[in-house]
């Protein structure tokens, strides 16, 4: 029996009309050798999706702690601060794409979700259908064959409206008085944090005690506003080993770190390897942003 049916008309547009999204990049990280974290650091010019394949971690988007596992999907909208800590396991596999000319109506360039909706949310019964459309565009990406960088696009251009469907049908995240006021905490240490900052001069800022403040702060991202700052120098160091020519001891002074020793034992604490090694290994292609 020959099955007919017409496509439905549009009922909500996807894109907004006369820009597609263009897959920048493409990640694979697989088993514990590539679970190296990637601390706190954003993106001006580009959308970031990532999938847990398999696996777990703890992941900060935007000031908020998420705890990861499989079928999980992140969201990274341009310009909001993330901290990135796969676990070490043998298990982890883990996608992730950059991606560019990202536009939806009523919303800036690349940004998919508005700021009051959660960064991460499970596939559910869009699991296995994401898990082939990553392994196919992983494919043709490597693939270099003709047309293997349109399809990569138009496959990227599937898993994104998924991910809008996913998000739509799941109702807004209510911000309660606490999320505000450790967003507003997150801001002032965004503002500062290449300078000392004293939970003293902090709670002045925020007009609050200090015991209240660190609560709510650790409610908040998971982080006491110290160990904030120092994933947030950490990272911006990150950032500068990577897009830069400036030395260990320059990067480790443009991040506020005046003794290049201290800058030295944390980077290797929170990533886990020296910042130099750290360096070689992006320009080796082992690390990827």
């Amino acid at each position: 029996m020959i099955t007919f049916r017409l496509n439905d008309p549009l009922s909500l547009s996807g894109f907004d009309s006369g820009l597609r999204p263009r897959l920048a990049f493409m990640c694979r990280a697989e088993g514990k050798e590539d679970a190296i974290p990637r601390v706190m650091h954003k993106h001006d010019d580009r959308f970031e999706v990532m999938f847990i394949r398999s696996g777990s971690g703890t992941y900060n988007i935007d000031g908020k702690s998420y705890h990861v596992k499989q079928g999980d999907i992140m969201l990274f909208n341009a310009n909001v601060l993330h901290d990135e800590c796969p676990d070490a396991t043998d298990d982890l596999l883990i996608f992730s794409c950059g991606v560019e000319q990202l536009k939806i109506e009523g919303l800036p360039l690349n940004v998919l979700t508005t700021r009051a909706q959660p960064a991460v949310m499970a596939s559910g019964e869009c699991y296995e259908e994401l898990c082939l459309l990553f392994d196919q565009m992983w494919a043709h990406v490597n693939s270099k064959k003709l047309y293997s960088i349109e399809i990569g696009d138009n496959l990227l251009s599937v898993v994104l409206l998924l991910c809008r469907k996913i998000w739509i049908e799941n109702k807004q995240e209510q911000e309660d008085t606490h999320a505000l006021l450790g967003q507003r905490i997150k801001d002032y240490i965004d503002s500062h944090y290449k300078e000392d900052i004293a939970l003293s001069s902090l709670t002045t800022a925020m007009n609050m005690n200090h015991f209240y403040l660190a609560h709510v702060f650790k409610k908040y991202s998971g982080y006491s506003p110290k160990q904030y700052q120092t994933r947030r120098r950490i990272g911006e160091a990150q950032n500068l080993l990577l897009s830069t020519e400036l030395g260990v001891t320059e990067v480790a002074n443009a991040v506020g770190y005046d003794n290049v020793n201290n800058f030295h034992r944390i980077f290797h604490n929170l990533v886990g390897i020296p910042p130099a090694r750290y360096k070689k290994f992006w320009l080796n292609g082992q690390v990827r942003t």
